[in-house]
């Protein structure tokens, strides 16, 4: 009897890995380590689809400089796919926000302060902080990230990668 009930919690354990990291793999997001908007500077962001399928589902995660964040991407498929009490506290995403539909082959541009506030009257937590930017879609997308104020600024290009 121990080895039937030892056999199961074995398979069960399997199973929900296959089914968790199936959709792992489905997802792409971009990490962008630093981002500002505090006095003169700002964070411009361009989204790139690189796909020739319409991304619809896009988010913005957001993490402040003192550590209070959202959680990604596997977490809110899910709180969504679950009833509510199984879901513990840390798993709510309360830093995050829906970005616009990204056509094929199409880009995304604006300020970090803009694409956040995109439901309404969202503000940003923080000043600094990092940036998740990510889908459950398969669709690869491409993010640049410009950093500047009226001394200059630079930029960097992120290539999305499944979490």
């Amino acid at each position: 009897m121990r080895r039937k009930q030892l056999l199961l919690i074995i398979t069960t354990i399997l199973c929900t890995l296959i089914l968790s990291s199936s959709h792992t793999f489905a997802a792409q997001q971009v990490k962008i380590p630093y981002v500002v908007s505090v006095g003169d500077w700002w964070t411009g962001i361009a989204i790139t689809n690189n796909s020739g399928d319409t991304i619809t589902d896009m988010k913005l995660y957001f993490t402040t400089d003192e550590g209070a964040s959202s959680s990604g991407l596997i977490f809110e498929s899910i709180k969504t796919a679950l009833p509510e009490p199984i879901i513990p506290g840390p798993i709510v995403i309360s830093y995050s926000t829906d970005l616009a539909e990204i056509a094929e082959y199409a880009m995304l541009v604006d300020s970090l302060e803009n694409l956040y506030t995109g439901e309404g009257t969202k503000t940003l937590p923080s000043d600094t902080g990092s940036v998740i930017i990510g889908h459950t879609g398969d669709q690869e997308f491409y993010v640049t990230v410009y950093i500047g104020s009226s001394l200059g600024f630079a930029f960097q290009v992120f290539e999305s990668t499944s979490p």
